[in-house]
């Protein structure tokens, strides 16, 4: 599968040389972005499903305004094929790996199931699952690859860009951020979510910041994740 591989490094390189220091790539700096956005991110000042874009946007500003480059806000046109591809390897490993073995491992080894309680009741009653599903592209799909792939692996990439690991210790880092902000879904849930956000990282990155890959992905799983839960299967 040659049309996978990335030539993301060579991009962030030709970025970085001709683009003038900005006070925004400073490490201070882009630790406190971190913060903050990650605060907006958290905190319900805006109702769902909403507020995770909104959050979304501004973190994507804040990569344009260090960079002026599209392909750093993962915004940048990428061929249909390697889209799909990344597309269907995540939405694989998810429902094929992740969820029928680490799930139930994770629940044996913690003691307790996730908790989606906060989803409502949603076993058979479909105009609930159907709301959420609406809600899911917007808030999850769409909101959360551009707060947590788009702005954060865009931040921790540049802050580990001296490691030999930089992508996979981005990555950690970013599917531990991920997770801790799924706290609600109890220690089940934060793991759980924590390996699927590092996973999702890692092929932002790999992927060239394919973002409309990592969307589509996140938005088939969820979809798939409320069906399940529609018809009882957890």
């Amino acid at each position: 599968m040659t049309y996978l591989v990335d030539m993301s490094q060579s991009k962030w390189s030709a970025l970085a040389s001709r683009n003038a220091p900005s006070v925004l790539s400073h490490p201070l700096a882009r630790l406190a972005m971190i913060f903050v956005v990650m605060a907006l991110a958290y905190f319900p000042w805006l109702p769902f499903p909403w507020r995770m874009p909104a959050v979304g946007l501004i973190g994507a500003a804040l990569v344009w305004q260090e960079t002026r480059s599209r392909w750093a806000c993962g915004l940048s046109w990428q061929r249909f094929g390697p889209t799909v591809g990344w597309t269907a390897i995540l939405v694989l490993l998810v429902t094929a790996l992740i969820t029928p073995i680490f799930q139930p491992l994770i629940d044996y080894l913690t003691g307790t199931k996730t908790d989606y309680s906060a989803y409502g009741a949603l076993r058979h009653n479909a105009p609930a699952a159907l709301k959420l599903i609406g809600s899911a592209w917007i808030s999850a799909a769409i909101g959360e690859e551009l707060v947590f792939r788009a702005f954060l692996m865009h931040q921790l990439e540049a802050l580990f860009k001296r490691s030999s690991l930089c992508r996979l210790t981005a990555a950690i880092v970013g599917g531990v951020v991920f997770g801790a902000m799924h706290a609600s879904q109890g220690i089940s849930g934060i793991v759980l979510t924590g390996i699927v956000g590092a996973a999702f990282g890692y092929a932002y990155l790999r992927s060239n910041r394919n973002l409309l890959a990592l969307i589509l992905a996140h938005g088939l799983v969820d979809t798939w994740g409320v069906t399940t839960l529609y018809l009882g299967w957890y």
